[in-house]
């Protein structure tokens, strides 16, 4: 029960809608346009902002689920839950269907987080708000947000929360910006809006 269920949670999170929704609506591999990233913001860059936010809803979708439907059908299982959580982010990661290779784990972590600890989701569309809005560059405010969820599930969630999805979570998603990273340090990371 629980292989089925891992392995469950973890198709959820991988189903790459961005892919999806350009192949099916649009006629193009988002792949081979932009950061040639399937993610929200590759889209929206590519294919305009109602695009970028249809996926966007649609990732978050994912970790809405993987945790809701656990939290149903396992109740009084936190572990599950946060585990759950995680584990959709890494479907998304890594998806199956692009041969392990898909998005960067925002936009489900944050269904995850809507699901896991409202407050906390707040925190992390404010602190990503207010840095894109500043900077323009997407990669830092998902930082940002990704540091208010640590922060924020640190201070009020309970601890398997913090350790079973906010610890590796962030690790793995940190660990997907690497790119985005060694950009920022050379001054070359782009910004939203802008050629």
């Amino acid at each position: 029960m629980l292989i089925l269920w891992g392995l469950g949670t973890f198709i959820v999170g991988s189903v790459p809608w961005g892919y999806v929704v350009a192949h099916l609506r649009y006629q193009t591999d988002i792949r081979q346009h932009g950061s040639q990233n399937i993610g929200a913001t590759n889209v929206a860059r590519t294919l305009g902002i109602k695009a970028g936010i249809f996926v966007l809803i649609l990732d978050a979708l994912k970790g809405i689920a993987a945790v809701g439907i656990t939290g149903a059908v396992f109740p009084g299982h936190p572990w599950m839950t946060a585990i759950a959580g995680f584990v959709a982010i890494v479907g998304h990661v890594f998806s199956p269907f692009l041969r392990f290779r898909g998005g960067k784990g925002i936009a489900t972590g944050l269904g995850a987080v809507v699901m896991l600890s409202p407050l906390a989701a707040l925190v992390a569309v404010l602190a990503f708000a207010l840095t894109v809005g500043i900077t323009r560059i997407v990669s830092l405010a998902s930082l940002a947000g990704i540091v208010g969820v640590m922060v924020c599930m640190a201070l009020v969630s309970p601890h398997v929360y913090v350790w079973g999805f906010a610890v590796p979570a962030v690790l793995l998603t940190i660990w997907a910006h690497r790119k985005n990273w060694g950009r920022l340090i050379k001054g070359e990371e782009p910004r939203f809006g802008k050629s």
